[in-house]
């Protein structure tokens, strides 16, 4: 019998697994550069939308002479020291934030008009304020978010973009104190969006080239399950004598810092998910990157409208 001379074609196992392993080198080199062009885009994009942001700011400001109020509320005169003014009543009047104030100059017209200005905002899921304003409080508004914070870290009608209020160590008659502990709480109220504020550029005397008025944030870029989760049209918490604000911070804490706990109140702040900083939107509708190694002080006086003092460059 005649065998075949025919030779079979094909891989061995070694020849397939030195492949396998090239092919696994390969995707290993490629990924991180994939993963940071997706990050550049969407650090592009995060910017856009601060510019826009920006932009919509100051059309409001063109048209009422004045940036619009980080929110509006009725506060009380406090009594007492800062941290214990009284116990206080709950007076329920927390009105719109500066993010639902701007809604006309996003071309998000037909939105703002569906709220109910007399009636209270809410604070979160589980402070429902008025049955109208909370069924639009929980409508996603993407011209608010950043694209870089993981869908898993954040609830869809979150907002990654807060107000600055202002920076500095509080002194009295300059902040705002929970009545029910004895922290400070960073909501210094020197800057450009601030509660009940009429700011316009003429105050702004430090220049408004080199002055925070909005910045990205990662305070509550989580989902919690106390049902406490902010919204992007949430408002302030107020009692009689003391504010507990949403969508707005101070540079009282230095960029990207987080509490242990992840999310603490008294250390709300700014920062991103950016690599090694995070953006920020300056009074004059410009948009800067702030590296993650600002000087402190210097990040701290950018938010301070007019205090007067040289600013070194960020």
């Amino acid at each position: 019998m005649r065998r075949s001379n025919v030779e079979r074609m094909g891989f061995t196992l070694v020849e397939l697994l030195v492949v396998i392993a090239i092919i696994g080198i390969l995707v290993a080199l490629l990924l991180p550069a994939v993963q940071q062009a997706r990050e550049a885009a969407r650090a592009t994009q995060c910017r856009s939308r601060l510019k826009q942001i920006g932009v919509a700011l100051h059309n409001y400001h063109d048209s009422h002479g004045q940036f619009p109020p980080g929110q509006i509320g009725q506060v009380h005169p406090r009594s007492g020291n800062p941290c214990f003014p009284g116990s206080g009543t709950a007076n329920k009047t927390a009105f719109a934030p500066w993010t639902v104030l701007i809604l006309p100059f996003l071309d998000e017209q037909a939105r703002f008009e569906k709220f109910n200005y007399s009636q209270r905002f809410s604070l979160s899921e589980a402070d429902t304020g008025s049955t109208t304003n909370h069924a639009l409080w929980a409508i996603p508004m993407e011209k608010l978010r950043c694209p870089s914070v993981p869908l898993s870290l954040s609830k869809p009608y979150s907002s990654h973009y807060f107000g600055v209020q202002g920076g500095g160590i509080n002194t009295a008659g300059n902040f705002f104190c929970r009545a029910s502990n004895d922290s400070l709480r960073g909501f210094d109220l020197n800057g450009i969006m601030i509660i009940n504020g009429s700011i316009s550029l003429a105050d702004v005397q430090d220049g408004a080239s080199k002055v925070f008025a909005v910045g990205e944030t990662i305070y509550q870029t989580w989902s919690r399950t106390d049902n406490k989760n902010f919204g992007w049209a949430s408002s302030s918490n107020l009692t009689e004598e003391w504010a507990f604000p949403t969508n707005l911070a101070s540079t009282r804490t230095s960029n990207n810092a987080l509490p242990a706990d992840g999310h603490s109140n008294q250390s709300r702040g700014f920062g991103s998910h950016h690599p090694g900083g995070a953006h920020f939107m300056m009074g004059d509708g410009s948009v800067r990157f702030v590296g993650d190694a600002v000087d402190f002080q210097t990040f701290r006086k950018t938010a301070i409208r007019n205090d007067g003092e040289p600013l070194e460059s960020l």
